[in-house]
């Protein structure tokens, strides 16, 4: 249970990092339509960004399993609810601009992508807030 626990607070401390940084200065940087080879800097971002962001997310999710099936809480579950939001809005929301971007440079797609990352980062900080509380 220790052990899940401090995963998960790992995990949910380093994506909400992450997911910071991405909200002001990484997504913003892909608004200029100047930017040369866009597309395949974007295409090589999206890679290397998944070897990084694969693990820990999963990482988070499993834990987040753990904890509600050895210690099930209302706060335990609601933190898995906010885990889950984040998941639905990084597959069927961000990821698939990710894909549009791979091959089309599109300002206004972007602005919805910092949008939705603005909503991600909100939902790991009250995660992390609901788990620290605990």
């Amino acid at each position: 249970m220790d052990t899940a626990f401090e995963l998960n607070k790992i995990s949910n401390l380093l994506m909400l990092g992450i997911s910071i940084l991405v909200q002001f200065i990484i997504y913003p940087s892909f608004k200029d339509p100047d930017f040369k080879h866009f597309n395949s800097f974007h295409f090589s971002y999206s890679n290397k960004m998944f070897y990084i962001v694969a693990p820990i997310m999963l990482t988070e999710l499993f834990s987040s399993l753990i904890l509600v099936y050895i210690t099930p809480s209302k706060t335990y579950l609601i933190s898995l609810i906010f885990l889950l939001l984040i998941w639905l809005l990084t597959f069927l929301f961000i990821v698939p601009i990710h894909n549009f971007l791979n091959t089309n440079h599109c300002k206004k797609r972007v602005e919805r992508m910092i949008r939705l990352n603005g909503l991600r980062t909100f939902f790991w900080l009250s995660k992390y807030l609901i788990i620290v509380s605990y």
